[in-house]
């Protein structure tokens, strides 16, 4: 079986006719699968990177902060008449406060911005509460 048409140019105009195969039209619809599948691959690669990449700089600052935060209890309690042996001490009850401080104000972050969302969007008088 054939199938008959006309070759298509970029804006659309009719260029030549055509005619093309059963087997042709079956390749091309392989072909077209396969590119499709390597783009998305390819966009899937790219993404997980971008992830991986982000991931290792949030680790990065996230250590940073918390080295900051250390220093700055360090000096607080040296400054209050504290021993660096009191610093010592005491870091590892600071440390677990901090981080779980970080980690509940993180979770709650994006509740955070629905509810905002929420009230913006009812302010705006444009919808209502269902």
């Amino acid at each position: 079986m054939t199938y008959r048409g006309h070759v298509v140019g970029p804006s659309g105009e009719h260029l030549a006719p055509s005619v093309v195969t059963t087997e042709q039209l079956a390749a091309a619809n392989v072909a077209e699968t396969a590119r499709i599948e390597r783009a998305v691959e390819a966009r899937e690669a790219r993404e997980a990177d971008a992830r991986a990449k982000q991931a290792q700089l949030d680790a990065e600052h996230g250590a940073a902060e918390l080295e900051s935060y250390r220093e700055q209890a360090r000096a607080a309690i040296l400054g209050s008449g504290g021993s660096a042996a009191d610093f010592e001490r005491l870091w590892p009850e600071l440390r677990a406060a901090r981080l779980k401080d970080q980690a509940e104000s993180r979770l709650t972050a994006h509740g955070r911005l629905i509810e905002k969302t929420k009230r913006e969007m009812l302010e705006s008088g444009r919808y209502v509460r269902m």
